[in-house]
């Protein structure tokens, strides 16, 4: 996947043209060159604020499919309120409108108008585009839980907006003499108890018409009102008006949507509503300074800012008193305090949160306050929320966001709450996907998961293991000795599952033996979207003990290389066809290695760990400037809530966390001569790399705020306490830095000298 497949010019002269801040540096249609069968990053452009509980969208594709925007499509049928954070998950509490002049129709196909590239405009805080089928120009901004559209129809003709509440039950109600819309939708999929809304009310600016409801295709021309699974409103308005359209969401009541709607909007005009969205996204990239960047590479680099500040979404709201409340889509009841949703922490963990620690660690305990209180209301932590316990992937992995936030003196939340929770996820049996650890009586019993009992079982065991450091870490930092002695041996059981004689990670049965038939580069059966080849390597909290299974540093190093050295062959194994992320392994040219998937984002930084980190540095470089790019072909697989941005961002700034739950970031290759950090306390620190360019990849020398540096790590007090890291790059390894295994970052046994 070689940059660049689109043609840079065309897609990137909206934001030359107007460089007057960062926000206009994002371009939010990175990455929608996907489908099904490949993804460039499987995304959509939001028009949203930071973390806001409602996104706003273009929609191309049919209503209920998780593509909802793609670039190859060239019709839209829709604008769309989104609560979707994968197209693998799917949407909730979505619902739509269209402009239409002349006949109003309710199929979304006969609906759908072409548009232009040159008239569409996307941007983190404002999406305009002209439909050519009804003349008619559509603007969207938005606050945290409201859309301001605006919508300019020709004269001469009937002009019509049709509200769409989505399947799964609906209620619309017109109210035209208030010239207001309200109604909820019940969609979702998943996640959601039966009582489950999203309630939205709509205020316009020009006085409409009821020209007909509908749940189906037949109109009801004097109905005001109607339920039905979906629901269909047409609205009729003037020709040739401006129309300004007010929108608030709630998962409470229609009361609280207007409560929102009151203290969000309240009578500012569609431009004061998209200056001040603007003006949160100003802010919050402004926190990051980077200087030697192309314009491609300033697009890239705020863009998946943009991402990664996007994911989780806020869940809570505020009454009238400025009080905190959420409904919880896990007992159905309404609660005081935070809550948030939409995280696959099997991806997140990695690179987001510990980002998050960085740069806004009081974002960061507010939502691990989120995820406690999700443990009061539905019982365990969640393993991917969409909004409520998902059935979708494994591990337990916020026992990482708990322990690298407390390690890096992040603590205003419940620590002892948490601590529970985490033990809960590490103890206690459940049959339920969506939380807990399936397998978990194996584990403990045998010290892996049997492959012949429980299905993905030893990327499971893997996971496992590394979630236990961290509960470790916590139960060390808590005084609880018993506990910590009991998950620190735990947090070994990887060795359990490696194999001397294939010298790899494999599937194991309950009685002992190996799983037959064993094949590096089969995908799935003991392992998850990934082979053997992917996950040999998941021993996120101790490189050392890998290290010594292997042989040694040299045996190491020689089989990290062999990963990307040989073909990129897979077999579909359990899959039985070809998903997308092994086609997308092949499009990366980097052998085994498939950067567009989650498990091996620390790889390229192990070398680091053996005394050859210019190898570390050569591989990273070359992720970061031939898998990412700025048009809609710009990632390298699923953005997954920001982590394969996360991971961008992490190495163009010159460090990545390989192990959240301890305070260190491994030394990469900074992509820029120069990164400024700016910090929550008010300091900052700085990467400055001189003599950085294409060629010059590779570290020659470090400083540490005028000391010589001889570590290839940093740690969390390092940054946040302010100052610069001075590298010099050349075109050529210097073998000599890192090479002393002092030198090398944490590792679990070699810290506990075991």
């Amino acid at each position: 996947m070689q940059r660049l497949l689109f043609s840079t010019l065309l897609v990137l002269l909206p934001w030359i043209s107007q460089s007057a801040g960062l926000a206009d540096r994002v371009n939010p249609l990175l990455g929608t060159d996907s489908k099904r069968s490949f993804s460039h990053g499987n995304t959509y452009p939001a028009v949203a604020t930071p973390f806001a509980m409602t996104f706003w969208t273009p929609q191309t594709g049919e209503p209920g499919d998780g593509w909802i925007y793609t670039y190859q499509q060239p019709f839209i049928n829709a604008f769309k309120a989104t609560h979707q954070p994968s197209p693998w998950m799917g949407d909730y509490g979505d619902f739509s409108l269209m402009p239409m002049t002349g006949q109003p129709q309710i199929d979304w196909r006969a609906r759908a108008s072409s548009f232009q590239r040159s008239n569409e405009i996307s941007k983190p805080y404002y999406y305009a585009v002209t439909l050519d089928k009804y003349k008619t120009k559509v603007e969207m901004t938005s606050t945290t839980r409201c859309g301001h559209l605006r919508i300019t129809f020709p004269p001469s003709q009937p002009a019509y907006l049709s509200v769409h509440a989505h399947p799964r039950g609906a209620y619309i109600r017109l109210r035209p003499q208030e010239k207001k819309v309200c109604g909820f939708t019940r969609a979702n999929n998943g996640g959601a108890p039966e009582n489950f809304a999203c309630y939205f009310v709509m205020i316009f600016d020009q006085p409409f018409s009821c020209a007909g409801m509908s749940a189906d295709s037949l109109l009801h021309q004097d109905s005001q009102e109607m339920a039905a699974d979906q629901v269909f409103a047409f609205l009729r308005f003037a020709s040739g008006q401006s129309v300004t359209v007010r929108i608030a969401t709630s998962f409470i009541s229609l009361e609280q949507a207007e409560q929102n709607l009151a203290a969000e909007i309240g009578d500012r005009s569609f431009a004061a509503t998209r200056n001040r969205s603007r003006a949160l996204w100003e802010k919050e990239l402004q926190r990051i300074e980077i200087q030697g960047a192309s314009t491609d590479q300033e697009i890239t680099f705020y863009t998946a800012l943009y991402r990664v500040l996007l994911f989780p979404r806020i869940w809570y709201e505020f009454d009238a008193q400025g009080r905190m409340l959420h409904f919880s889509p896990y007992d159905g009841q309404v609660h005081a305090g935070e809550l948030y949703a939409d995280n696959g922490f099997w991806d997140t963990f990695r690179a987001v949160y510990p980002f998050f620690t960085i740069l806004f660690p009081d974002r960061d305990a507010e939502i691990i306050r989120g995820w406690i209180n999700a443990y009061r209301e539905g019982g365990w932590f969640p393993k991917w929320s969409s909004p409520g316990y998902r059935d979708c992937m494994i591990g337990t992995h916020v026992e990482s966001l708990v322990a690298d936030a407390y390690c890096k003196g992040i603590r205003e939340f419940d620590v002892q709450t948490a601590y529970e929770a985490m033990l809960k996820d590490g103890t206690q049996l459940t049959d339920q996907g969506g939380y807990g650890r399936t397998g978990l009586a194996d584990y403990m019993r045998l010290g892996y998961v049997a492959c012949d009992k429980t299905r993905e079982a030893t990327a499971r065991t893997l996971e496992y293991a590394y979630d236990d450091f961290c509960i470790a870490q916590m139960a060390r930092a808590l005084n609880k000795p018993q506990d910590e002695e009991i998950f620190s041996n735990r947090s070994f059981n990887y060795r359990h599952v490696w194999d001397p004689s294939v010298a790899m990670m494999r599937g194991r049965l309950a009685d002992g033996s190996w799983g037959p038939d064993f094949d590096p580069f089969e995908w799935g059966g003991p392992f998850t979207e990934g082979s053997a080849w992917h996950y040999t390597w998941s021993v996120l909290h101790d490189i050392d003990g890998l290290i010594r299974l292997m042989g040694g540093r040299e045996a190491f190093c020689c089989k990290l290389d062999s990963l990307f050295l040989l073909p990129p062959k897979f077999s579909v194994g359990h899959y039985r066809r070809e998903i997308h992320e092994m086609t997308e392994m092949v499009a990366c040219k980097m052998g085994q290695y498939a950067h567009g998937n989650q498990p091996v984002h620390h790889v390229l930084y192990l070398y680091a760990y053996a005394g050859q980190p210019w190898k570390t540095q050569k591989w990273v470089r070359h992720a970061c400037t031939t898998l990412y790019g700025p048009g809609p072909d710009g990632l390298c697989g699923d953005e997954d809530n920001g982590q394969t941005s996360a991971w961008y961002l992490f190495s163009a700034m010159g460090f990545y966390p390989v192990t959240p739950g301890t305070p260190t970031y491994v030394l990469g290759s900074p992509l820029f001569k120069k990164v400024t950090l700016h910090l929550k306390n008010g300091k900052t620190f700085t990467v400055q790399a001189d003599e950085n360019a294409a060629q010059n990849v590779y570290i020659q020398s470090v400083r540490l705020n005028g000391a010589a540096h001889a570590h290839t790590w940093l740690s969390h007090a390092d940054i946040v306490k302010g100052g610069i890291l001075h590298l010099r790059m050349g075109n050529q390894p210097n073998t000599r830095f890192g090479g002393d295994p002092q030198a090398a970052p944490y590792s679990f046994s070699r810290a506990e000298g075991r």
